[in-house]
């Protein structure tokens, strides 16, 4: 029985990294979550992966309830894509995990290039390095994965981030991430392609009178900020002034086929 990945991507990261530990387990079928969320309950077995970013020091809340609808598989792993923290991430999944009465075999971070626009983007000299990086680690991963070892990494965040701040604060707004979208708008570069619209995995945003307009079920994974052409879409003030971020291995082309 081949091993099913699941994935949840905005930029791409995930999406590159899904693809690229399928390529190097073999025998794998990566499965976009957007296309299978809507489902009352999730038939796995077998072997089974998920990847996704970090959001808040958490799962992307779409992740959350992809766990709550799947049956228990044989030998579950995670491999979170995000900007390097993990904060308390692997222990809730854990805690989750263990909540449904599935066994969450092995864990992982990568650390990958940010795409939360407004802290900035990662450097472009900084990105390679860590995309370079991630090709390496995911060697690692498959190794454990084929052999099907129990392998939680451990946290990469210190007790005090993890808990007070940031990590605190976090706790307290990842209940919101949903209403988020209200800082979203589309400045007078739009031009009405409705791009944001096609790759938004969760159907958030309607184009009304040749423009964007966000509902109120956001998933925070900046797709639409990030693979916007005419880089119009911004998020409060200040990202008009930084640069964006796509996984060069991507393309645009993928990330509306996995949104749909």
């Amino acid at each position: 029985m081949g091993t099913e990945i699941y994935y949840f991507t905005g930029t791409g990261n995930s999406l590159f990294v899904a693809k690229t530990i399928a390529e190097k387990i073999g025998d794998s079928k990566v499965i976009s979550i957007p296309k299978v969320i809507k489902q009352d309950t999730i038939d796995v077995s077998g072997m089974v992966g998920i990847v996704c970013p970090i959001y808040m020091y958490n799962m992307p809340l779409i992740v959350v309830d992809f766990i709550k609808k799947i049956k228990r598989p044989e030998y579950l792993f995670i491999v979170f894509a995000g900007g390097g923290e993990t904060g308390n991430c692997i222990k809730l999944a854990q805690k989750l995990c263990e909540s449904r009465q599935i066994e969450l075999s092995s864990a992982f971070n990568i650390k990958m290039p940010s795409n939360y626009t407004p802290f900035g983007a990662t450097p472009e000299k900084k990105q390679q390095e860590y995309l370079s990086a991630a090709f390496k680690k995911i060697e690692e991963i498959a190794q454990i994965v084929n052999s099907k070892t129990k392998y939680i990494e451990k946290s990469s965040t210190g007790f005090l981030k993890s808990n007070l701040i940031p990590g605190l604060f976090y706790q307290l707004g990842y209940k919101f991430i949903r209403s988020l979208a209200k800082s979203y708008f589309a400045d007078e570069k739009c031009n009405g392609c409705a791009i944001c619209q096609k790759v938004c995995p969760v159907d958030n945003i309607r184009i009304a009178n040749g423009k964007p307009v966000w509902n109120s079920h956001c998933q925070q994974c900046y797709a639409c900020l990030q693979w916007c052409p005419q880089e119009a879409i911004q998020s409060g003030k200040k990202t008009a002034r930084i640069k964006r971020y796509r996984n060069p291995y991507v393309k645009v082309n993928e990330i509306i086929e996995s949104a749909r």
